[in-house]
């Protein structure tokens, strides 16, 4: 069976995650805008504090994180049994349902594996790598020259472009998109 023992791509180590509240250390620096020494770029810097509706978007991811934990961590304790996971090249790996995630199997293999795999595929489903895997199945871990991890890349992207833009002009960031459609963030 695999241990809890590697960090999952969420910064969760040996089944424990710690609330993200860099809202807080940002709310008892004040008011004003942060220039780092040194970068002589000219650019702009991230406002000093956030706009209020990042440490609420926070706050509600912490809450909505931490009752989904619990019924992880519920459905672990109670339905947790033994599972085989099949990997593309017939073998066959040892893991642990409602724990064990491809994160995990992926460290297993290789750390270098791990490090380049974007998303995984269970029962040709697309799965985040943190997620544990629930039953017997089959596993495809897929690196970015994978179109479908390209996919999830390209996706998620823009998402974080928006929440930096947000953190520097502090207001929602409209982007024109490669199909000619504005997006707000």
């Amino acid at each position: 069976m695999f241990e809890e023992k590697a960090s999952s791509p969420s910064g969760k180590m040996g089944g424990e995650e710690k609330p993200i509240d860099a809202g807080e250390e940002k709310r008892k620096e004040g008011g004003k805008k942060k220039n780092k020494e040194g970068s002589g770029d000219g650019g702009r810097a991230e406002l000093n504090p956030w706009p209020e509706y990042i440490y609420t978007r926070l706050e509600m991811y912490n809450i909505l994180k931490a009752e989904h934990d619990s019924l992880l961590a519920e459905k672990a304790e109670k339905d947790s049994k033994p599972i085989k996971v099949t990997l593309p090249d017939g073998k066959q790996v040892d893991a642990e349902s409602w724990k064990t995630t491809p994160y995990q199997i992926a460290c297993g293999i290789s750390q270098g594996l791990a490090d380049n795999t974007v998303i995984a595929k269970v029962n040709n489903v697309v799965w985040d790598l943190d997620r544990p895997l629930e039953e017997d199945c089959t596993l495809e871990l897929l690196k970015f020259e994978d179109e479908e991890a390209q996919a999830v890349y390209w996706h998620s992207s823009p998402h974080i472009m928006g929440e930096a833009m947000e953190r520097v002009y502090g207001w929602m960031f409209v982007l024109w998109t490669a199909n000619r459609k504005w997006i707000l963030l």
